[in-house]
């Protein structure tokens, strides 16, 4: 476990420098409505980007049976306009922090979720895909 303390120091270091702003922390498709949105029984102080850019990984699970996904086209646009956003507010691209962000919003995941019961195939799904997620921040850093 030394590379995974190592990673999470690493990032939260990196993550420290944003400005913290009021987050959701279970930022997805099936909470944003048109309207807004719902669903507030986890929120508090994340960095800037800390919700939404990991949404568009996130977002892609297929262990809820909903079957969203991004074409590389929209996810590529989503980026832009949120990197142009925050170049704008901030001076710099929150995407660089990409993999800071799942590494964090995947270790939190993977906590909360790990699946006991072995009859719960769509939980174990979602399970290993956010795991992949978290290995994938984990490489980004």
């Amino acid at each position: 476990m030394p590379r995974v303390r190592a990673a999470f120091k690493h990032a939260l270091d990196r993550l420290a420098r944003l400005p913290m702003v009021h987050g959701r922390l279970d930022y997805g498709l099936p909470n944003a409505l048109r309207a807004g949105v719902i669903d507030w029984q986890h929120h508090g102080p994340v960095p800037l980007g800390y919700d939404v850019y990991p949404a568009l990984d996130i977002v892609a699970s297929k262990g809820d049976g909903k079957g969203y996904t991004i074409t590389p086209e929209q996810r590529a646009a989503y980026t832009a306009a949120l990197d142009e956003t925050t170049a704008s507010l901030i001076g710099q691209r929150v995407s660089e922090h990409l993999g800071d962000f799942l590494l964090i919003k995947c270790f939190f995941f993977l906590a909360l979720m790990r699946p006991t019961d072995p009859a719960r195939h769509d939980k174990r799904i979602k399970w290993q895909y956010r795991r992949a997620l978290f290995m994938t921040g984990l490489d980004q850093l």
